[in-house]
């Protein structure tokens, strides 16, 4: 009987030391997510493809997605942000290939917090994208 006390006792000691370790482990890692900005998408312009400024996201993933009824090839894009600012794009060659009112969409992946997306319509005329526009709220 003395002993399972005792067990218990240590028990509770260890838990109570766990509780405490996770505590102040989860407090650094929130002060350390919050203390940086919010990465920004700017600058959404067709031409010949599409092309987009991203800043403060450096090491994370990014996709431009273009859906459209008629799209031939280059839907999708993605890579790796190299700098904390950093210019993007679909690639030139082969570059996205379609045909109508087309949506683009500009998606920064964060691994733990929600995406960041930027959304705009546009019309593909070929390997063109003309007319961008916000969509509005």
């Amino acid at each position: 009987m003395i002993k399972i006390v005792q067990k218990g006792k240590k028990m509770k000691k260890t838990i109570i030391y766990l509780a405490i370790i996770i505590a102040v482990a989860s407090t650094c890692f929130v002060t350390s997510a919050t203390a940086t900005a919010a990465p920004t998408i700017t600058g959404i312009h067709g031409g010949y493809g599409v092309t987009a400024t991203v800043t403060g996201a450096k090491g994370l993933d990014w996709h431009i997605t273009i859906i459209g009824p008629i799209m031939i090839y280059g839907m999708k894009t993605d890579g790796i942000i190299s700098s904390d600012s950093e210019t993007i794009r679909t690639p030139i060659f082969p570059s996205a290939f379609g045909f109508g009112k087309i949506f683009i969409k500009v998606t920064i992946d964060r691994i733990i917090l929600p995406d960041i997306i930027e959304v705009r319509t546009a019309y593909m005329l070929g390997s063109l994208v003309l007319f961008v526009r916000n969509i509005p709220c």
